[in-house]
């Protein structure tokens, strides 16, 4: 009866330390699963779009329910054609800028936005007043994150000389009411400055429209870009927007604000290489 369950205790322990080999008769002890085929390939789970992904949730800030026990769960998603990765939070897209787990990377969203009134006859008039600030708290639930250490006490600062992707959106709320037809442009400017010393430099910028036929009301309006570029420990950035209305007749009144929802608005970074 002992040698029984000696031999037992031999089998099952043999069991959890074994591999599973596919497509080659060589075994190895630095992986669980081994496939090695150079002319078939593995499909990993995929789905046709992001809303038949597992722990989907519409009422869910992030549309992801926290669920850990699916942290590094992968799945291809047809629309876009990238696979996703779950980090406990959300699904992240591989080509994504930043994410919750990127230790070089950074997610900011906005603490304090800005109005912006306009005033159009033929050619609109509008006063930005400052720009808004991603200052907000971190979030992982929001996917708001703070690794490369960039928020300062009020402004987004650059810690560490080298190579940055930088990305950030915008969004617009509110609308216009008048007898004026035309389009509205929603702008939106990455700025640097590189010393405290030196003044605001244009890196970037990217518009959206908006068409005006009496009301404009096309809810939201987000303007976002992404752009690599070199920079050095203390350079400051910000975000600056901007509105412009042109019409074909009459005039109108309107009030803009900017979006604090984390979707619609963050400034991202990812540190590519240092100097």
């Amino acid at each position: 009866m002992k040698k029984i369950m000696l031999i037992l205790v031999l089998l099952f322990q043999y069991g959890l330390n074994a591999q599973v080999v596919i497509g080659d008769n060589v075994a190895s002890n630095q992986n669980i699963l081994k496939i090695k085929d150079g002319t078939r390939g593995v499909i990993l789970p995929y789905s046709n779009i992001y809303t038949s992904f597992p722990k989907y949730d519409a009422a869910s800030t992030d549309l992801f329910s926290d669920y850990p026990n699916l942290v590094g769960g992968l799945i291809y998603n047809k629309a876009d054609d990238q696979y996703y990765k779950y980090d406990g939070y959300a699904w992240n897209p591989a080509r994504q800028i930043q994410g919750i787990f990127q230790p070089k990377g950074s997610r900011l969203g906005i603490s304090s936005g800005i109005t912006i009134p306009c005033l159009a006859f033929g050619l609109g008039i509008c006063l930005s007043l400052g720009s808004p600030q991603y200052l907000a708290p971190d979030d992982k639930s929001q996917v708001l994150v703070d690794n490369l250490l960039l928020k300062n006490a009020s402004s987004v600062t650059i810690k560490q000389n080298g190579m940055y992707d930088v990305a950030a959106a915008l969004g617009f709320t509110g609308g216009s009411v008048g007898a004026q037809i035309g389009v509205t442009e929603f702008k939106l400017t990455l700025q640097v400055k590189y010393t405290p010393a030196s003044a605001w430099e244009t890196v970037v910028t990217k518009s959206n429209y908006s068409i005006i036929f009496i009301i404009d009301t096309q809810g939201s309006k987000t303007s976002s870009f992404s752009q690599t570029i070199s920079l050095p420990a203390g350079a400051e950035l910000r975000v600056v927007p901007t509105i412009t209305t042109i019409g074909g007749s009459g005039g109108s009144l309107a009030a803009y604000g900017t979006d604090s929802s984390s979707i619609n608005s963050y400034i991202g970074a990812r540190l590519i290489k240092t100097y």
